[in-house]
């Protein structure tokens, strides 16, 4: 049985969508670095998980667009500390890094911020009950 964790049941967490090109040549690079972002812990940026999925869509740039499209979604804890400002001036870093070291080829990427509380379920131990 899940139950929601009393003593953390909702988490504030800054929630970033980044938008780019599915591309073969973009896959490896791409995974690698979200994976080294959850690892790093002490980065500007920590991750406590990201999720990858695809979308087929219209974009206009240069020219317009017809393509499969990449959804990064990237969950990082937000800072009582950091103010707003901080917090887009890293994710505009974070969208910098990525165009630059995985996607240089690209026109641009988008990225939608938005903040989310996100309740985290646990297995209930064997004998414990769960609050209604």
């Amino acid at each position: 049985m899940l139950g929601i964790d009393e003593e953390k049941s909702a988490d504030e967490y800054e929630c970033v969508e980044i938008y780019m090109p599915k591309r073969l040549k973009y896959q490896s690079k791409l995974y690698g670095f979200l994976r080294a972002k959850v690892h790093q812990r002490l980065a500007d940026i920590v991750f406590d998980g990201f999720s990858i999925y695809e979308v087929d869509g219209v974009f206009r740039g240069e020219v317009t667009w017809e393509e499969r499209t990449l959804v990064i979604r990237i969950l990082f804890p937000r800072s009582a500390v950091a103010p707003l400002v901080s917090v887009k001036a890293r994710i505009s870093d974070l969208g910098q890094e990525i165009a630059e070291t995985v996607a240089p080829d690209e026109e641009e990427i988008w990225i939608c911020h938005y903040p989310q509380s996100v309740a985290k379920c646990r297995r209930t131990p064997v004998g414990k009950k769960v609050n209604a």
